[in-house]
């Protein structure tokens, strides 16, 4: 027997009061954002920080001389994100059976953002493709000298053949009139005439087909830049938004903007200079008519303009409370197992039909906007056209005017007053829009806490992954500490577990080991360097990374051995399945490593899911293994497979293990018993056993079975 350690810390309450094995996160976090500890936290004055070495945290700025990302007010450090997504406190908001969940922030106000400001971000994106605008805008310009050619032509064929016959019948009398070359000159108007419709036709289609593809191609840029940002920001902050919210941003949201390219903002710019044109046009073919156009369409434009506020507002409600819908359908989804088991789909239904009557609310009230809207507009364009068929018919009948030339100013109008009615749909895109433009930058506008090195220190040679926790403690931002005066060290080679009750602080050290935060005082190093200043990718293509909850991605079983890693080979592959047992998984599927796995590898066991995520870790032959270990109850056989498969894993490596198996806590060289955050007892396993302190207590509660066994 060992001589025992010391036991460390204080004294120990009665661990039966809480279960050794309970979740897999550390409970009642606030969302990650660590904090500075200022004097008087938890009783006693704040420690200063190590010397020489910046407080960590949230207070940090971007590298100054850094670049900026498309579309960002402010710098965006490029992290890695492949860690897990279960770090952050449990949302406070009524949820699926009365638990607490996650609910997505009253965003359906105004923001303090104009809508020159968010153009001018938006042109960020749509300036690489400044070539692409420019032809639209030329083909419109086209289209439109075509529009104002056909009226023209008409006007020629009535003045011209069509007058000249009458006053040839007129002069000459029906019986001498010849009609032949007057005939033959109004077919020649009218094969101009149809010529130009047709040709209209034919840059119709190209307008509208340039006019999508320069639309298309700036959301797919707009799209692949959320997304990239959104990997690259700090896990915990998917914790504070529902899923199904930042689907809708990358999904529905990004197309509300494809009509912003498409039929909005060029279009009404161009539609703007339309109406500037023709009305000059019109006071050339009869400036008394065109001000009696000139007079009534400030009635026409103010109508617009009253619309477009009411308008954005509707719009913002409607994607706000689209967006809280869709999260809660994704989240009741997730957990139908739950709901089903605990026979809540009534509770379920009606808090559905809650959300799914606010929708409709909302939709509603954009529903009256435009009913209200069109009508009023309809009854002001037929005024115009009213006044100017009255106005015209004097003029024509004083002989101020010919037929032809009212025709011409009569179609003229018709392409003033067709954009001016427009203007209401034009804002109605630009505000559903903006609306959308808004959420979207507020996501991009949204920085990783953790900062990036600049620049990185590289991996050093040999790579021997020794890794030390130097007084580290941690805290959230509205939080208490998580865990503090934790230092203990990996060496080489070694396992190190980690035992304690829910809520001890296991899941926040393998957090700060992934460098999904970083320590709110002291610090972990890797062979001597902090981990905050390696380089992120080279440190996470070394680590082994095995969770509780054991993701698979929908695809094939060898995508997900492989995950993108260019390390990773089928020879790696091959030998990690051997010496993970996961091999006898892969020859009992149809089609072996080509085999689908449906979404969260729902089609497999959870044992074999287990074996498959031993395997991926092994396949990339990592110097350093974190290994949180499932709870979850498996068969005999599947057991020793896993038992065999962890052994495996582990053997040479430094690993960190959250402890669930008697088997793998034996087999640690140093044990860490964590209680509120502190390490209370360390040793080996019948070290601590001798102790008979807290780890002697919960190894009688949880493995006395086990070891009896």
């Amino acid at each position: 027997m060992h001589r025992a350690r010391a036991r460390e810390g204080p004294s120990h309450p009665d661990p039966r009061r809480r279960p050794f094995r309970g979740g897999h996160r550390d409970r009642g976090q606030a969302p990650l954002r660590p904090a500075a500890r200022g004097n008087g936290a938890h009783g006693g004055p704040g420690r200063a920080p190590p010397p020489n070495r910046a407080r960590r945290g949230a207070d940090r700025r971007p590298a100054r001389g850094s670049r900026r990302g498309p579309g960002h007010a402010r710098r965006t450090p490029r992290t890695l994100a492949l860690v897990p997504r279960n770090l952050g406190p449990p949302a406070h908001a009524p949820g699926v059976g009365g638990a607490r969940v996650k609910e997505e922030p009253e965003d359906d106000v105004a923001t303090k953002v104009w809508d020159w400001e968010v153009l001018r971000r938006l042109s960020v994106f749509a300036r690489p493709h400044v070539r692409k605008f420019l032809t639209s805008f030329g083909v419109l310009l086209g289209l439109f000298a075509l529009q104002l050619l056909s009226p023209w032509l008409l006007r020629g064929a009535i003045d011209g053949p069509v007058r000249a016959a009458d006053e040839a019948r007129a002069s000459v009398g029906e019986a001498a009139f010849d009609p032949h070359p007057y005939l033959v000159s109004l077919g020649l108007w009218a094969c101009a005439y149809l010529a130009s419709i047709l040709t209209a036709a034919v840059a119709r289609y190209f307008e509208i087909s340039q006019l999508t593809r320069t639309g298309q191609a700036v959301i797919h840029d707009l799209r692949t830049h959320l997304f990239a940002h959104i990997q690259r920001l700090d896990t915990a902050w998917f914790d504070t938004i529902p899923t199904g919210a930042l689907v809708t941003r990358v999904t529905s949201d990004i197309e509300n903007l494809n009509e912003l390219f498409t039929s909005g903002l060029i279009v009404l710019l161009f539609d703007l200079l339309k109406i500037v044109i023709v009305l000059g046009l019109l006071f050339w073919v009869s400036a008394k008519l065109a001000l009696v156009v000139l007079f009534l369409t400030p009635i026409l434009i103010g109508v617009s303009l009253v619309f477009r506020g009411g308008a954005r507002r509707a719009h913002r409600a409607v994607r706000a409370r689209l967006s809280r819908m869709n999260g809660y359908l994704q989240e009741v989804l997730s957990g139908i197992r739950v709901v089903q088991v605990f026979r809540r789909e009534e509770r379920v239904s009606q808090r559905f039909s809650e959300h799914l009557a606010s929708y409709l609310s909302a939709n509603f009230r954009t529903i009256f906007l435009f009913a209200l809207f069109f009508p009023i507009l309809s009854f002001v364009t037929v005024s115009i056209q009213g006044s100017i068929l009255w106005r015209g018919g004097n003029e024509i009948q004083a002989g101020a005017m010919t037929a032809g030339e009212f025709i011409l100013f009569w179609f003229w109008l018709q392409l003033l007053i067709s954009p001016i009615r427009e203007l209401g749909e034009r804002y109605n895109v630009l505000q559903s829009a903006f609306a959308s433009a808004e959420r979207i930058f507020d996501i991009l506008d949204t920085e990783p806490v953790l900062r990036e090195p600049n620049p990185p220190t590289p991996l050093p040679t040999p790579y021997r992954a020794h890794v030390r926790f130097e007084g580290v403690a941690f805290s959230y931002a509205t939080g208490p500490e998580v865990v503090r005066d934790i230092s203990f060290e990996i060496p080489a080679g070694k396992t190190v577990a980690i035992v304690g009750a829910t809520g001890a602080g296991k899941s926040t050290l393998v957090h700060l080991l992934l460098r999904s935060a970083d320590p709110t005082e002291g610090r972990v190093t890797i062979d001597g360097i902090d981990l905050a200043e390696l380089d992120p990718a080279a440190y996470r293509a070394r680590l082994g990374l095995v969770l509780q909850e054991d993701f698979l991605f929908s695809g094939t079983i060898r995508d997900n051995l492989v995950l993108g890693r260019p390390g990773v080979t089928d020879e790696s592959i091959s030998r990690a399945l051997e010496a993970s047992s996961a091999i006898d998984v892969i020859e009992r599927q149809p089609a072996g490593l080509a085999t689908a796995v449906a979404e969260r590898g729902a089609t497999l066991s959870t044992g074999e899911r287990e074996l498959i995520a031993i395997a991926r870790a092994l396949a990339a032959d990592p110097a350093l293994v974190i290994f949180d270990e499932a709870t979850s109850s498996v068969d005999s056989a599947t057991e020793a497979k896993i038992e065999v498969a962890t052994r495996e894993l582990l053997h040479g490596r430094s690993a960190l293990v959250v402890a669930h198996r008697l088997s793998t806590v034996r087999r640690a060289d140093q044990i860490l018993v964590l209680h509120h955050g502190r390490i209370v007892e360390r040793g080996s396993h019948a070290e601590l056993l001798a102790q008979d302190g807290y780890y002697a207590r919960l190894h009688a509660m949880q493995f006395r079975e086990d070891d009896e066994v």
